[in-house]
Protein backbone atom coordinates (compact mmCIF):
# COMPACT_ATOMS: atom_id res chain seq x y z
CA UNK A 1 0.00 0.00 0.00
CA UNK A 2 1.41 3.67 -0.97
CA UNK A 3 0.93 6.52 1.94
CA UNK A 4 1.05 9.93 0.33
CA UNK A 5 1.77 13.08 2.57
CA UNK A 6 0.72 15.87 0.70
CA UNK A 7 1.80 19.04 2.99
CA UNK A 8 4.96 17.24 4.56
CA UNK A 9 5.90 19.47 7.17
CA UNK A 10 6.18 19.35 10.73
CA UNK A 11 2.96 17.08 11.06
CA UNK A 12 3.85 15.49 7.72
CA UNK A 13 6.63 14.29 8.86
CA UNK A 14 5.30 13.04 12.33
CA UNK A 15 2.63 11.15 10.31
CA UNK A 16 5.47 9.78 8.31
CA UNK A 17 7.58 8.88 11.37
CA UNK A 18 4.70 6.95 13.08
CA UNK A 19 4.25 5.50 9.77
CA UNK A 20 7.68 4.05 9.99
CA UNK A 21 7.44 3.04 12.94
CA UNK A 22 4.11 0.96 12.43
CA UNK A 23 6.05 -1.31 9.80
CA UNK A 24 5.63 0.38 6.85
CA UNK A 25 8.60 0.36 3.98
CA UNK A 26 9.63 3.80 3.58
CA UNK A 27 10.06 3.23 -1.00
CA UNK A 28 6.03 3.31 0.30
CA UNK A 29 6.12 6.75 1.61
CA UNK A 30 6.10 9.99 -0.43
CA UNK A 31 6.03 13.50 0.86
CA UNK A 32 4.81 16.46 -1.10
CA UNK A 33 6.10 19.82 0.50
CA UNK A 34 7.44 23.14 -0.77
CA UNK A 35 9.71 24.55 1.51
CA UNK A 36 11.15 21.66 3.14
CA UNK A 37 12.30 18.76 0.90
CA UNK A 38 15.73 18.45 2.64
CA UNK A 39 13.46 17.54 6.42
CA UNK A 40 11.56 15.02 4.26
CA UNK A 41 14.54 13.34 2.42
CA UNK A 42 16.39 13.09 5.33
CA UNK A 43 13.54 10.47 6.83
CA UNK A 44 14.62 8.25 3.73
CA UNK A 45 11.06 8.13 2.08
CA UNK A 46 10.33 9.47 -1.42
CA UNK A 47 10.49 13.47 -1.54
CA UNK A 48 8.50 15.31 -3.97
CA UNK A 49 8.17 19.57 -4.70
CA UNK A 50 4.97 20.62 -4.52
CA UNK A 51 4.06 24.92 -5.02
CA UNK A 52 0.36 25.19 -4.85
CA UNK A 53 0.99 28.47 -5.54
CA UNK A 54 2.69 28.03 -8.79
CA UNK A 55 2.58 25.03 -11.24
CA UNK A 56 1.83 21.64 -9.77
CA UNK A 57 4.05 18.88 -10.77
CA UNK A 58 3.56 15.06 -11.67
CA UNK A 59 1.18 13.51 -9.59
CA UNK A 60 1.42 9.95 -10.18
CA UNK A 61 2.96 9.24 -6.45
CA UNK A 62 -0.52 9.89 -5.64
CA UNK A 63 -2.31 6.78 -7.77
CA UNK A 64 -4.30 4.79 -5.51
CA UNK A 65 -2.23 5.88 -2.40
CA UNK A 66 -3.76 6.49 0.90
CA UNK A 67 -3.58 10.38 1.11
CA UNK A 68 -2.91 12.60 4.10
CA UNK A 69 -3.67 16.46 3.04
CA UNK A 70 -2.05 18.31 5.63
CA UNK A 71 -1.59 21.90 3.78
CA UNK A 72 -3.29 24.95 4.99
CA UNK A 73 -5.11 27.11 2.72
CA UNK A 74 -3.36 30.89 1.29
CA UNK A 75 -3.75 33.54 3.90
CA UNK A 76 -6.42 35.54 2.60
CA UNK A 77 -10.05 35.34 1.02
CA UNK A 78 -12.77 33.68 1.67
CA UNK A 79 -11.86 30.36 -0.48
CA UNK A 80 -9.07 27.89 -0.36
CA UNK A 81 -7.68 28.17 -3.88
CA UNK A 82 -4.51 25.86 -2.92
CA UNK A 83 -7.15 23.13 -2.34
CA UNK A 84 -8.49 24.01 -6.15
CA UNK A 85 -5.67 24.32 -7.64
CA UNK A 86 -4.68 20.73 -6.76
CA UNK A 87 -7.58 19.38 -7.54
CA UNK A 88 -7.79 20.82 -11.24
CA UNK A 89 -4.14 19.05 -11.18
CA UNK A 90 -5.51 15.71 -10.46
CA UNK A 91 -8.49 15.63 -13.01
CA UNK A 92 -6.62 16.58 -15.62
CA UNK A 93 -3.64 14.23 -14.51
CA UNK A 94 -6.76 11.35 -14.11
CA UNK A 95 -5.17 10.48 -10.78
CA UNK A 96 -7.49 9.29 -7.86
CA UNK A 97 -6.67 8.50 -4.24
CA UNK A 98 -7.49 5.51 -2.66
CA UNK A 99 -8.43 7.40 0.82
CA UNK A 100 -7.96 10.90 1.94
CA UNK A 101 -7.78 12.17 5.48
CA UNK A 102 -7.88 15.97 5.15
CA UNK A 103 -6.82 18.40 8.21
CA UNK A 104 -9.32 21.28 8.52
CA UNK A 105 -9.76 23.26 11.68
CA UNK A 106 -12.38 23.88 14.55
CA UNK A 107 -12.61 27.40 13.44
CA UNK A 108 -15.52 26.50 11.39
CA UNK A 109 -17.58 25.89 14.21
CA UNK A 110 -17.05 29.73 14.93
CA UNK A 111 -17.76 31.22 18.58
CA UNK A 112 -19.87 29.12 20.53
CA UNK A 113 -19.62 31.10 24.21
CA UNK A 114 -17.65 28.10 25.81
CA UNK A 115 -20.55 25.62 24.84
CA UNK A 116 -19.83 22.35 24.15
CA UNK A 117 -19.43 21.34 20.51
CA UNK A 118 -19.59 17.79 18.81
CA UNK A 119 -19.46 16.84 15.25
CA UNK A 120 -22.92 17.75 15.19
CA UNK A 121 -22.74 21.19 16.17
CA UNK A 122 -24.11 23.56 13.74
CA UNK A 123 -21.39 25.13 11.44
CA UNK A 124 -20.67 29.41 11.59
CA UNK A 125 -17.32 29.72 10.64
CA UNK A 126 -17.09 33.64 10.74
CA UNK A 127 -13.04 34.28 10.00
CA UNK A 128 -11.88 34.42 6.78
CA UNK A 129 -9.47 31.41 7.85
CA UNK A 130 -12.46 29.59 9.36
CA UNK A 131 -14.31 30.45 6.10
CA UNK A 132 -11.18 28.84 3.97
CA UNK A 133 -11.46 25.75 5.73
CA UNK A 134 -14.71 25.37 5.56
CA UNK A 135 -14.20 25.71 1.36
CA UNK A 136 -11.23 23.39 1.83
CA UNK A 137 -13.47 20.53 3.29
CA UNK A 138 -16.21 20.99 0.91
CA UNK A 139 -14.11 20.71 -2.05
CA UNK A 140 -12.52 17.90 -1.25
CA UNK A 141 -16.04 16.29 0.18
CA UNK A 142 -17.60 17.25 -3.49
CA UNK A 143 -14.48 15.69 -5.22
CA UNK A 144 -14.65 12.54 -3.44
CA UNK A 145 -18.27 11.81 -4.52
CA UNK A 146 -17.57 12.40 -7.94
CA UNK A 147 -14.10 10.03 -8.30
CA UNK A 148 -15.78 7.90 -5.92
CA UNK A 149 -13.10 8.37 -2.93
CA UNK A 150 -13.28 7.91 0.32
CA UNK A 151 -13.05 11.59 2.23
CA UNK A 152 -12.40 12.13 5.83
CA UNK A 153 -12.11 15.09 7.64
CA UNK A 154 -10.46 16.07 11.13
CA UNK A 155 -11.21 18.97 12.31
CA UNK A 156 -8.21 20.31 14.56
CA UNK A 157 -7.85 23.10 17.20
CA UNK A 158 -4.04 24.42 17.88
CA UNK A 159 -1.70 22.10 17.60
CA UNK A 160 1.47 22.73 19.41
CA UNK A 161 4.67 20.31 20.91
CA UNK A 162 7.80 21.64 22.37
CA UNK A 163 9.94 22.36 19.49
CA UNK A 164 6.29 24.80 18.34
CA UNK A 165 5.85 27.14 21.17
CA UNK A 166 5.64 30.41 20.70
CA UNK A 167 9.45 31.35 21.88
CA UNK A 168 9.72 34.54 19.98
CA UNK A 169 6.91 35.78 21.65
CA UNK A 170 7.29 34.67 25.12
CA UNK A 171 10.82 35.89 24.63
CA UNK A 172 9.20 39.52 23.64
CA UNK A 173 7.07 39.66 26.59
CA UNK A 174 3.74 40.13 24.57
CA UNK A 175 1.45 40.04 26.88
CA UNK A 176 -1.58 37.80 27.77
CA UNK A 177 -5.19 38.48 28.16
CA UNK A 178 -6.01 37.16 31.95
CA UNK A 179 -7.94 34.21 32.30
CA UNK A 180 -10.39 34.88 34.00
CA UNK A 181 -11.25 37.48 30.48
CA UNK A 182 -10.73 35.10 27.97
CA UNK A 183 -13.15 32.59 26.16
CA UNK A 184 -12.33 28.53 25.97
CA UNK A 185 -9.56 27.26 23.22
CA UNK A 186 -8.71 23.64 22.44
CA UNK A 187 -5.17 21.95 21.55
CA UNK A 188 -3.84 18.57 20.47
CA UNK A 189 -0.31 17.37 20.39
CA UNK A 190 1.14 17.04 17.10
CA UNK A 191 1.96 13.15 18.15
CA UNK A 192 -1.51 13.08 18.88
CA UNK A 193 -2.47 14.55 15.78
CA UNK A 194 -0.14 12.56 13.56
CA UNK A 195 -1.68 9.37 15.64
CA UNK A 196 -5.01 11.00 15.02
CA UNK A 197 -4.34 11.25 11.10
CA UNK A 198 -3.12 7.40 10.63
CA UNK A 199 -6.16 6.04 12.69
CA UNK A 200 -8.80 7.47 10.77
CA UNK A 201 -7.16 6.47 8.20
CA UNK A 202 -7.50 2.89 8.88
CA UNK A 203 -10.88 3.35 10.84
CA UNK A 204 -12.60 6.05 10.09
CA UNK A 205 -15.61 6.24 7.99
CA UNK A 206 -15.93 8.26 4.44
CA UNK A 207 -17.66 10.93 4.70
CA UNK A 208 -17.45 11.60 8.39
CA UNK A 209 -16.38 14.34 10.53
CA UNK A 210 -14.15 13.87 13.79
CA UNK A 211 -13.14 16.71 15.98
CA UNK A 212 -9.74 15.21 16.96
CA UNK A 213 -8.20 17.64 20.45
CA UNK A 214 -6.96 16.57 23.50
CA UNK A 215 -10.41 16.71 25.36
CA UNK A 216 -9.36 19.15 28.01
CA UNK A 217 -9.98 22.85 27.05
CA UNK A 218 -8.58 25.62 28.45
CA UNK A 219 -7.45 29.02 28.36
CA UNK A 220 -4.83 30.77 26.17
CA UNK A 221 -3.16 32.64 28.95
CA UNK A 222 -2.61 29.55 30.92
CA UNK A 223 -1.02 28.15 28.20
CA UNK A 224 1.50 30.77 27.38
CA UNK A 225 2.58 30.97 31.17
CA UNK A 226 2.97 27.13 30.96
CA UNK A 227 5.18 27.62 28.15
CA UNK A 228 6.99 30.57 29.71
CA UNK A 229 7.70 28.46 32.37
CA UNK A 230 9.34 25.22 30.35
CA UNK A 231 11.44 27.59 28.17
CA UNK A 232 12.34 29.36 31.69
CA UNK A 233 11.41 32.85 30.69
CA UNK A 234 9.83 35.00 32.76
CA UNK A 235 6.07 35.62 33.81
CA UNK A 236 4.04 36.95 30.64
CA UNK A 237 2.73 40.32 31.56
CA UNK A 238 -1.12 39.97 31.88
CA UNK A 239 -3.61 42.71 30.94
CA UNK A 240 -7.53 42.78 30.44
CA UNK A 241 -9.24 42.55 27.51
CA UNK A 242 -10.04 45.89 27.24
CA UNK A 243 -6.60 46.83 26.82
CA UNK A 244 -5.81 44.10 24.35
CA UNK A 245 -7.98 45.82 21.81
CA UNK A 246 -4.67 48.38 21.28
CA UNK A 247 -2.16 46.02 22.34
CA UNK A 248 -2.58 42.79 20.39
CA UNK A 249 -2.24 41.82 16.86
CA UNK A 250 -5.47 41.40 14.37
CA UNK A 251 -4.79 38.01 14.84
CA UNK A 252 -4.30 37.19 18.37
CA UNK A 253 -7.73 39.40 18.71
CA UNK A 254 -9.56 37.09 16.09
CA UNK A 255 -8.15 33.97 18.40
CA UNK A 256 -9.53 35.87 21.37
CA UNK A 257 -13.16 36.50 20.04
CA UNK A 258 -14.41 33.14 19.65
CA UNK A 259 -15.04 30.50 22.72
CA UNK A 260 -15.85 27.08 22.46
CA UNK A 261 -15.43 23.39 24.29
CA UNK A 262 -14.09 20.57 21.50
CA UNK A 263 -15.67 17.33 22.68
CA UNK A 264 -13.53 14.53 21.49
CA UNK A 265 -15.46 11.33 22.30
CA UNK A 266 -16.04 10.62 18.86
CA UNK A 267 -12.57 10.68 18.09
CA UNK A 268 -11.85 8.35 20.89
CA UNK A 269 -14.74 6.24 20.79
CA UNK A 270 -14.76 5.58 16.51
CA UNK A 271 -11.11 5.93 15.90
CA UNK A 272 -9.70 4.16 18.74
CA UNK A 273 -7.18 6.78 19.77
CA UNK A 274 -5.04 6.51 23.10
CA UNK A 275 -3.61 10.19 23.52
CA UNK A 276 0.10 10.56 24.52
CA UNK A 277 -0.59 13.82 25.68
CA UNK A 278 -4.08 15.05 27.19
CA UNK A 279 -3.02 17.57 28.97
CA UNK A 280 -0.86 20.19 27.36
CA UNK A 281 1.25 21.22 30.96
CA UNK A 282 2.99 17.65 29.93
CA UNK A 283 2.60 17.72 26.61
CA UNK A 284 4.34 21.25 26.13
CA UNK A 285 8.01 19.47 27.27
CA UNK A 286 7.93 16.72 24.73
CA UNK A 287 8.13 16.57 20.44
Amino acid sequence: MKHVILGCGDVGRRIAQQLIHAGVKKRDISGYVNKTLSQTQALGIDAQSLDLDGHVADMTACENAQCYYTIAPQKHGLQDQRTRILIDALKAQAIRFKRLVLISTTGVYGDCSGELVTENSPINAQTERGQRRLDSESQWMSWGEQQNVDVLVLRVPGIYAHSRLPRSRIEKAVPVVKAAECGFTNRIHADDLAHACIQAMQLGVAGEVYNVSDGHPGKISEYLQAAAQVLALPKLPEISMSEAQSLLSTGMLSYLSESRKISNQKMLDHLQVRLRYPDFREGIKHG
